[in-house]
């Protein structure tokens, strides 16, 4: 699954990640590249938390209609890809 991820610079403090389309999946990062990669491992965690629970996960947002919530202005967007047999169900 492809999720959309919006970062923003925090003045003198790195970058902070959100991926609105899972509650609770934000993460910090000094540099852009660290707060990807902290993302993605935060989303995997996220997404194996909802599976645990016996819940779907989300599908995700459709990008253009996420850049036009005011909540993310000013923010870059990523897409963060995320094997879905890394969550598929367990035996």
């Amino acid at each position: 699954m492809r999720y959309p991820v919006v970062v923003h610079n925090i003045e003198f403090a790195g970058y902070g990640a959100i991926a609105p389309d899972l509650p609770h999946c934000h993460c910090h990062g000094e540099t852009l590249e660290a707060a990807l990669q902290k993302m993605a491992e935060t989303i995997a965690g996220r997404l194996d938390e909802i599976q645990d629970a016996g819940n779907t996960p989300p599908e995700p947002g459709d990008l253009e209609i996420l850049r036009k919530n005011p909540a993310f202005a000013g923010g870059v967007w990523a897409i963060i890809d995320i094997e879905q047999n890394a969550f598929s169900p367990r035996s």
